[in-house]
Formats: C-alpha cells, sequence, structure tokens
C-alpha cells in the first residue's frame, strides 16, 4: 500500500517530530513556570526583607505608624500629576490618592510629630520602566527642616543597603552652572530661552515653559554626567516645581531629591505652613493645569486649616518602594519587583 498508512505502535517521521515539537514546548513551559516562580518568590522575599527593615528603622526611632484613607473627594492641583478617577453608583467622581501627603500633615495637628506610612498610591503614568500606575510608597513626617530629613533618609539608605555614609550633597543651581555653563536661577523665561539656543542646545521649543527648559537641560545634560555607583542628594529646588515646599529665597523651596543608580528613589522638604502663601499657590497650580487643557480641582480647606495651629518646623519625605527595591535586586525597570504584574 502506499500513501501515510502505517501499522499501528509505529509512527511516520512526521509524528514523531510532532511529538518531538510537542516534548520541547511542554519543556520549556514547565522551566519557564518554575524561572517565573523563583523570580516571584525572589520578589518576595525580597520585598519582605525591605518593609521589615524599614518598619524597624522607624520603629526605633520612635515613629507611629498611621493609616489614611485611600479615597478623597480632591486632590492637590499638582499640573504635573493627574488621579485616577473612582465612580461609586452614582456618585463622584472621587480620587484614589496620588500620595498620603493631604492626610499625613492634617495628623500633625493632633500632635503626632512622628509619623510614616506605607501604602499603595496611584497616578496616571506612561507604562515606562520605571513608571507604574501603582506603585509603594514609604512617606513620614517628623518636626525639623530638610536638612534633618536628608541626614535621616541616608541613615535609612545605609540601614536598608550597608552602603556606608556619607553621601554627596549637590547645590542644584552650582551643580547646573558648573556643568553646563548655564544658570537657570537667573533667567526669566525669555532669558532662560535665548541662553539655551546661545548654547546650541538641542530639542527646546518657543512654547516651552521655564519649567519646560529647565527639565530638559537638568535631564538631558546634568543627570547622565552624575556619578550612579553611589546614593546621592540634590537640594534647593526651583519653587515653581514645588508646591507644598517651604521658600528658601524668591525662586527657590527648600527641597531635595535622593538618586540612586540615576533613579530618582525619593524626595522631601521643610514643609510650607503658611495657609494664605499655600491657597496662592494652589490656585496657580489650578491656573497651570487650566492652561495645560487639564481638569482643575478643588482645594482641600480641611487641609488648609489643618496648617493654622502648626508652629515651628516640619519636614516630610517620600520614597518609592520600588524603586529602592529595583536598586537591592540589581533590577532595570520597575516590572521586574512587581509581585502581580498586571500591565
Amino acid at each position: 500500500m502506499t500513501g501515510n498508512y502505517y501499522s499501528l505502535g509505529k509512527k511516520t517521521n512526521q509524528n514523531k517530530k510532532r511529538d518531538c515539537q510537542a516534548q520541547k514546548t511542554e519543556l520549556t513551559t514547565s522551566m519557564n513556570r518554575k524561572l517565573f516562580k523563583s523570580d516571584i518568590t525572589e520578589v518576595l522575599n525580597a520585598r519582605h526583607e525591605l518593609l521589615r527593615a524599614i518598619r524597624d528603622f522607624f520603629y526605633s526611632r520612635d515613629y507611629i505608624e498611621v493609616e489614611t484613607p485611600n479615597l478623597m473627594k480632591t486632590v492637590p492641583p499638582d499640573p504635573h500629576i493627574d488621579p485616577l478617577e473612582v465612580f461609586i453608583e452614582d456618585k463622584g467622581p472621587f480620587y484614589l490618592h496620588t500620595s498620603p501627603e493631604l492626610h499625613m500633615k492634617k495628623l500633625l495637628q493632633c500632635g503626632a510629630e512622628r509619623i510614616f506610612q506605607i501604602c499603595k498610591v496611584y497616578r496616571v503614568e506612561e507604562f515606562e520602566e520605571v513608571h507604574n500606575v501603582e506603585f509603594t510608597m514609604l512617606e513620614w513626617y517628623r518636626r525639623g527642616t530638610y536638612e534633618d530629613a536628608i541626614e535621616e533618609v541616608a541613615e535609612l539608605v545605609e540601614h536598608v543597603t550597608g552602603m556606608k555614609k556619607p553621601y554627596k550633597v549637590y547645590d542644584l543651581e552650582r551643580l547646573i552652572a558648573d556643568r553646563t555653563g548655564i544658570n537657570p536661577f537667573q533667567y526669566d523665561r525669555d532669558e532662560f530661552y535665548k541662553a539655551l539656543k546661545g548654547k546650541g542646545f538641542a530639542g527646546i521649543d518657543e512654547k516651552d515653559t521655564w519649567n519646560d527648559l529647565f527639565f530638559k537641560l537638568f535631564i538631558q545634560e546634568v543627570e547622565p554626567e552624575l556619578n550612579q555607583n553611589r546614593p546621592y542628594f540634590i537640594k534647593d529646588w526651583p519653587m515653581s516645581i514645588s508646591t507644598m515646599a517651604k521658600r528658601k529665597n524668591v525662586n527657590k523651596v527648600e527641597r531635595f531629591e535622593l538618586y540612586m543608580n540615576g533613579l530618582e528613589v525619593a524626595n522631601g522638604y521643610t514643609e510650607l505652613l503658611d495657609p494664605v502663601e499655600q491657597r496662592a499657590r494652589f490656585i496657580n497650580d489650578n491656573e497651570e493645569r487650566e492652561r495645560l487643557g487639564k481638569k482643575t480641582f478643588e482645594i482641600d480647606e480641611n487641609f488648609i486649616e489643618a496648617l493654622l495651629p502648626l508652629e515651628g518646623s516640619y519636614t516630610g519625605v517620600s520614597l518609592g518602594i520600588d524603586r529602592l527595591l529595583m536598586v537591592l535586586m540589581g533590577k532595570k525597570t520597575i516590572n521586574e519587583v512587581l509581585v502581580v504584574r498586571n500591565w
């Protein structure tokens, strides 16, 4: 007989190939499952150890751990941070918090002088290597200034990483001027644009605001030149990008950022406690959001009132747990340190 006839128990070469391929596919799938389980187990253990170390650090310094609502009626009108909207039947919109800042600072008026929180926060983000819509944030508040916070952040980093302090602290104005020959803090928007044009700086547009020009210069010309082998701080940022930080002078605020492996891992500042100035800044932010074609937000009057009884100086810090975990585990993307990867 001719054709593809074969006796029972005997297979053609074609069938043997199919069976062999199926076995390879099954083996590959099994190996991938094991690797995935191994990866997840590694992440679970690393997150557990990091969270435990963080809590130990704050408990040993007489902080109390607090919880505040994730769902809010309104949010700070930051022009560059957009919240996720939530509707409950026919009620809303409500907003998932982009940071626990407002509610935590409301607790300061109750005499809670050292508080911290670890929670999920939510922001409308592009799905990029170091961004995710949902991420884990550590935030804390205490009496003191941003200089006290810088020292405490350094102690925390040393505690969880073993990298010995001190870490370099850069003054932002001097850093940019030394690296680029341009001092943005001396210019208004038009002068800044002209100075960049005069240096042949690429990628700027006539529609760019002062803030746009600043970040393009910083990200393209300054960040890549910094030592990424050790943590470092950059302090004294423009007031125009720091709505709730205390003013240092006419165009700066007492704010810092922590960088590790080239990533911004944390930022903090001396808190603005003047309710009149805070209201004015929120109004300016809403005007900027309107200019950008974005939704504006009602000012949280309870937050403004909570500033009234506060005396002295307070400082606060927010730190991205996922980014810190990326550094500790040597990972390149935030997705690699998430236990459940939805996106």
